[in-house]
């Protein structure tokens, strides 16, 4: 379950920004791709699709046309900061918490932890992580559009 709570929490917090910005095409996908659709819904404007088990992984897809370059970078951003937040929210609960509160803290603060390291840094996914092989990181995402930017102010 904390899996599951970090994952949808960490995707969510990807579209937040791009909803208020009135972005289109707004899309939140909870597990492994290749997987079957176990359900559909609507949350608002984001369509959620929720695949079959294992859920230690989710993608988050927006239209950013109508974005500014910094809102898009916040929102990818805010993926691997809601997971750090939910790290030391877990932290606070295996700490403090008793019988149940205290595992499910556990569980959550390493989950979340080893989710904002993942995403956070700069690489390509490999195809076992459920993603597909090549797809970006949130840090490489972010990184790669610095990058582009510096390229663009350059030529200006």
């Amino acid at each position: 379950m904390a899996g599951l709570l970090a994952v949808t929490t960490h995707e969510f917090a990807h579209v937040l920004l791009p909803l208020r910005a009135g972005a289109s095409g707004v899309r939140v996908q909870i597990g492994v791709d290749g997987g079957r659709s176990v359900a559909r819904f609507r949350v608002g404007r984001a369509a959620v699709d929720v695949r079959r088990f294992p859920f230690w992984t989710g993608r988050a897809h927006w239209h950013h046309a109508a974005m500014s370059p910094a809102t898009w970078a916040w929102a990818i951003a805010l993926g691997p900061l809601s997971s750090l937040s939910l790290c030391a929210l877990g932290t606070l609960l295996w700490r403090g918490g008793g019988e149940l509160t205290g595992p499910f803290g556990q569980a959550l603060a390493v989950f979340a932890g080893l989710q904002a390291l993942v995403t956070a840094a700069p690489v390509r996914y490999p195809a076992w992580m459920g993603l597909g092989a090549g797809m970006p990181s949130d840090g490489r995402q972010l990184l790669d559009h610095w990058r582009a930017r510096g390229r663009q102010q350059a030529h200006v």
